[in-house]
């Protein structure tokens, strides 16, 4: 075990070096619990736990907490000024997570340098999601503690490069990697640990488990689903993400229309443009989430390595095996 990865696990409080990464839909607080409890490290997704499964965020940390005596982190995604309710919210939320205990905080998008100002007062982690060199750079000089380096293997909102590209990078950047993208059995955590990474994210190998509450029916388009059946839609987000391939997905194509496109290209209405996309998204995955005819579902490139629905435990379990090699 590397130094870095000993790092993260001292970062996380985990004992196996996998992130269970916070998802709309999937990241139900007993997915979360689950997770940490069998040693590797849950995190919380906000909206999904207030929107989504309709947890009072103070109530769904402490029901967490129920279950599990394990640390888990939270995930804030940043968008500034685009919208001021939001801004407003998640730093309840932060408030919230530090006066219940949280010691690991994950960003997404945006400047966290203000995230990191409040964490370091109170001995809370920060790590930042980050699609390519610049940003990582840019977000090791903000004082995150890590790095979630999303590649182009990952489901719902993907990266641009690979995590060969990531690592030849970023090798000496000095604080933990963590592979974001295409983890789907132990032999891909093998590899990423093998490249340098201190650890590995998941998340379409625990939205196939017994302890998510997604719908059955994307539950086993995961596990029937190969490599192939993954496609790139700008229609979520603005930026791709990876889903699976379906008449649900495939209707009207998989690119934004004129207008839309327009915005995406001018830096002054982007934000707002991804805005409205990731607000109607919501309301296709809050239908697919529990309605086995909706069939709106994220996945990633590592589809093609899940061959089963199991819990948690047996999955983590399955993943311990290569560390002790």
């Amino acid at each position: 075990m590397t130094n870095l990865t000993q790092q993260f696990l001292a970062d996380t409080g985990a004992e196996v070096p996998i992130v269970c990464g916070p998802m709309y839909p999937g990241s139900n607080p007993e997915l979360v619990a689950a997770a940490s409890d069998a040693g590797a490290f849950g995190v919380v997704q906000p909206v999904a736990l207030t929107s989504l499964y309709g947890h009072d965020f103070r109530e769904g940390l402490q029901l967490i907490k129920k279950l599990t005596n394990k640390p888990f982190g939270v995930n804030f995604t940043i968008f500034g000024g685009a919208n001021k309710k939001y801004h407003e919210q998640m730093k309840e939320w932060m408030q919230i997570s530090i006066e219940e205990g949280v010691k690991f905080f994950l960003t997404s998008l945006g400047k966290p340098h203000e995230i990191v100002k409040i964490a370091k007062q109170h001995g809370i982690k920060v790590y930042h999601d980050v699609p390519n060199k610049k940003v990582a750079l840019a977000m090791r000089d903000a004082g995150v503690d890590g790095l979630n380096c999303i590649n182009w293997r990952g489901g719902g909102q993907t990266g641009i490069q690979s995590a060969e590209q990531f690592m030849e990078e970023l090798h000496d950047i000095g604080i933990p990697l963590i592979c974001a993208g295409g983890i789907g059995n132990a032999e891909d955590l093998q590899k990423a640990l093998a490249m340098g990474y201190a650890g590995v994210q998941m998340g379409t190998r625990f939205l196939a488990t017994l302890e998510c509450k997604v719908s059955e029916a994307y539950k086993k388009a995961i596990v029937d689903a190969v490599e192939a059946d993954i496609v790139w839609t700008n229609k979520i987000a603005g930026n791709n993400s990876s889903m699976i391939k379906t008449p649900d997905i495939m209707k009207g194509g998989l690119r934004t229309g004129p207008i839309i496109s327009y915005m995406l290209k001018k830096k002054s209405l982007k934000k707002y443009a991804r805005m409205y996309l990731m607000s109607q998204g919501l309301k296709k995955y809050n239908k697919a989430a529990f309605d086995d005819s909706v069939q709106w579902w994220q996945a990633g490139k590592g589809v093609g390595n899940i061959k089963s629905v199991e819990s948690v435990g047996d999955v983590v379990k399955s993943f311990q095996s290569v560390l002790s090699k």
